[in-house]
């Protein structure tokens, strides 16, 4: 991982954020070209967290209230969906100045702070910090040796006694979409998907991450975030 890593990064999403940001969240089918509405991009990531915190009260996880951290907030559709959820505080992380400019213009919540990441750790947040931290469809656009640095961060900044709950792919999937993805050229899979990276990481390798942080995995439920071609899990893990 490198500087430049980051860098790349950051420019294609503030490049997918001045020309359609929420469409670039949310790649729904008939949503480009602007034609989310604020009200119904922000409406699924209330429905996303009702059903994030329905599923941890069902593993038993008594998650705080007070702090909540979104990284890769985008135009803040989660970050809108943790506030509705009751928390007091929460820190909408990106790295795209102009996915933050429109979660700041279109966001209500008086509770949501939205602060720009600029390097591979999360410097702006203290550690033991945070009762819940949320990523999904964010770490699969990175590299991966950048995207298990921001999961060591979030292990860091998280509460002893708190949540961190993350999605990424753990491979193409065996369906014939997900073979002809496997068989294109980098550049032009990333071509087609309008210069977004997608990179998996294995369920096995997630696991030696968390063991190596001290961390632990509660539960690897079966995800879809990622979209058909992708096997992807979301994580809910406690830290060391």
């Amino acid at each position: 991982m490198t500087t430049e890593d980051i860098d790349d990064v950051s420019r294609t999403w503030t490049k997918l954020g001045r020309e359609d940001p929420m469409w670039a969240v949310l790649t729904d089918k008939g949503k480009d070209r602007n034609r989310w509405s604020a009200e119904d991009f922000l409406a699924t990531g209330v429905d996303e967290i009702s059903t994030v915190m329905a599923r941890l009260g069902a593993l038993g996880l008594d998650v705080g209230r007070e702090r909540a951290l979104d990284f890769g907030c985008g135009a803040g559709r989660l970050s809108h969906g943790l506030a509705g959820a009751g928390f007091g505080e929460v820190l909408g992380c990106d790295i795209s100045p102009t996915m933050l400019d429109k979660a700041r213009e279109i966001v209500p919540d008086e509770a949501c702070r939205f602060v720009q990441v600029t390097g591979s750790d999360l410097a702006a947040v203290e550690s033991d910090s945070v009762d819940l931290v949320y990523c999904c469809r964010v770490l699969q656009h990175m590299p991966p040796a950048l995207a298990h640095g921001y999961v060591r961060e979030f292990w860091r900044v998280a509460r002893p006694g708190g949540v961190v709950v993350f999605q990424i792919p753990t491979e193409p999937s065996s369906s014939a979409a997900g073979r002809v993805l496997s068989a294109l050229p980098v550049p032009v899979a990333r071509l087609l998907r309008r210069g977004m990276e997608m990179h998996a990481t294995s369920e096995a390798d997630v696991r030696r991450l968390a063991e190596s942080a001290g961390a632990q995995v509660v539960v690897a439920d079966p995800d879809t975030s990622a979209g058909p071609r992708w096997e992807s899990c979301l994580y809910v893990t406690t830290p060391g």
